[in-house]
């Protein structure tokens, strides 16, 4: 009985303390489950990176000399530099898909019911979603951004790529945010997937990212000023090619994206978690 009255609900691990669950590692636990639950189903890892790959393969070979040089803000640089941003961002946007998917296949699973019921802080669960997802999509940009520096004939010094990566971290954060909003907010799995199967094209294809913007055509030339990737590309070139100061605005302006995006998926994770 004296035993008993000694333990609190903290140590028996029923309702964790907040220095209890720190020491637990429990958002480490969070982490892990997430990161697994993003690369273990092998349907959304493949719709993830075959696309990027088939497209860094299209244009390492056929597409390479497409243009012999791009005039980008008073200089011409070559295709090749010109397009690997545009390649970055697929692998981006691909990966953003797979963190939304995985938040509705959870949902269809009855686990988000189940987590829910777990004794454990719903900041800690919200929290390993947009930390894992944005892993994710950093870690698929790194693989093509590899891949793109092997076999595409790109001759930027260390500090360019190393400037381009800096960009890649900046935005990859905002669009992945914007993609589980997304997820969030669409109650139907089908309308959610019609949705990104259809703006992910457009997304690419009505902006910069493989082309320039005075060669499209003038009836969708108007959706580029619209469309956030064609600032996120624009981000990537402008790192490479006049540095990061360059890009300090449009870098502030990802991060209170991301930021507010970010707090717009934790108020809807807390509100389906309540309606559970």
């Amino acid at each position: 009985m004296n035993q008993t009255a000694r333990t609190g609900p903290a140590e028996t691990g029923c309702f964790p303390g907040r220095q209890a669950a720190w020491r637990r590692g429990e958002l480490a636990a969070v982490l892990h489950r997430e990161l697994r639950l993003l690369t273990r189903d092998r349907t959304n890892l493949l719709l993830a990176v075959v696309p990027t790959g088939a497209y860094i393969m299209l244009f390492a070979t056929s597409l390479a000399h497409l243009l012999p040089g791009v005039s980008y803000h008073g200089r011409i640089i070559g295709y090749p530099e010109f397009v690997v941003p545009g390649l970055l961002f697929s692998s981006l946007l691909a990966a953003s898909t797979t963190a939304g998917t995985a938040l509705f296949q959870e949902r269809l699973g009855n686990m988000t019911l189940e987590l829910s019921s777990y004794p454990s802080r719903r900041s800690f669960f919200i929290a390993g979603k947009l930390i894992a997802g944005s892993a994710l999509v950093l870690a698929q940009t790194l693989a093509a951004l590899i891949v793109s520096a092997l076999v595409l004939p790109v001759h930027w010094s260390a500090g360019q790529w190393a400037a381009l990566l800096t960009g890649v971290m900046a935005t990859a954060p905002a669009f992945n945010c914007l993609y589980l909003l997304l997820a969030a907010s669409v109650r139907d799995f089908q309308r959610f997937m019609v949705l990104v199967n259809v703006l992910t094209p457009i997304l690419l294809f009505a902006s910069p990212a493989f082309y320039p913007a005075d060669r499209m055509a003038a009836s969708v030339r108007w959706l580029q000023f619209v469309n956030p990737v064609t600032y996120g590309v624009g981000v990537l070139r402008d790192s490479v090619l006049f540095g990061l100061s360059s890009d300090w605005l449009p870098l502030a302006a990802f991060a209170a994206v991301a930021a507010g995006a970010g707090a717009l998926v934790s108020q809807a994770l807390r509100r389906q978690s309540r309606d559970l």
